[in-house]
């Protein structure tokens, strides 16, 4: 009776010891599965105000710096958000100012893979002092939420800004030209140039898909769209409105690849 009592003390003894080294053992097996969050992507942005033309060029460069690849979120067609300030007054607000398709953006960049938006804006600045804010609207997938900004100044020097000479009347009748926007640049499309003429809309520019699709709206009604053919990397096409849009009504066309993102551009 004894050495049974104590056989099922010892065999109770190494089953505890047992369970012990599992124990001490699982701390090391999630070390050893356990995985760092990724990194946001990296932010770097240009600025330069051309006095004479009256534009403002943004360059906004995104770099994934993981060495794996990683999921990216934007929640909007817009992939960065960009304030100019004139001291303490905010001069330009890029998300106010512009129209962005609300659909939700997912793309996966592999490690090192950077991408760049350059945008011009029709700006007339005048002299002083500007400070350029930067933040990254892009989302990583498990990495920690925070945001990516950058800063950038420039001078408006006092000699650079063009004054205008009064006229001399003249008994001249006005001429209708055609308004011309600067030449824009939004995802896979480069030089993207607008006329508006009364409500005849001429566009040109630059792009690497073959087709695409086209609208125009004011950002809640939509006024035209239609598909356009790309030749040599080029196209040109004209849109036709029903009526000529009222003066100080601000109109957006967005080009559309097949299965690719939208890009925006303002006509007016």
């Amino acid at each position: 009776m004894k050495k049974t009592w104590l056989l099922a003390i010892v065999t109770t003894l190494i089953l505890i010891v047992a369970a012990c080294g599992k124990e001490e053992a699982n701390p090391s097996d999630v070390d050893g599965n356990a995985s760092t969050p990724p990194d946001l992507l990296t932010l770097e942005t240009e600025v330069s105000y051309d006095a004479k033309l009256k534009q403002l060029s943004a360059t906004v460069s995104m770099t994934n710096p993981n060495e794996n690849p990683v999921k990216v979120t934007f929640n909007s067609s817009q992939r960065f958000q960009m304030t100019l300030l004139n001291g303490d007054t905010t001069v330009f607000d890029y998300g106010k100012e512009y129209m962005f398709t609300e659909s939700i953006v997912e793309e996966t960049w592999a490690p090192g893979e950077k991408k760049v938006f350059d945008e011009v804006f029709p700006l007339s600045l005048e002299a002083g002092d500007y400070t350029v804010n930067f933040v990254s609207l892009a989302q990583v997938e498990g990495a920690t939420e925070m945001a990516v900004t950058d800063q950038q100044s420039f001078t408006v020097q006092a000699d650079d800004v063009a004054t205008e000479e009064p006229t001399e009347e003249t008994t001249e009748e006005p001429t209708d030209e055609p308004s011309e926007q600067p030449a824009q640049t939004d995802g896979a499309f480069r030089d993207v140039t607008i006329k508006l003429n009364g409500n005849a809309i001429d566009v040109s520019g630059y792009t690497d898909v073959e087709e695409f699709e086209w609208s125009v709206s004011d950002g809640h009604s939509l006024y035209a769209q239609g598909a356009a053919e790309v030749t040599s990397g080029g196209f040109t096409f004209g849109v036709l409105l029903d009526e000529e849009p009222p003066a100080g009504k601000t109109l957006f066309l967005e080009l559309t690849p097949i299965g690719g993102d939208v890009a925006s551009f303002r006509i007016q």
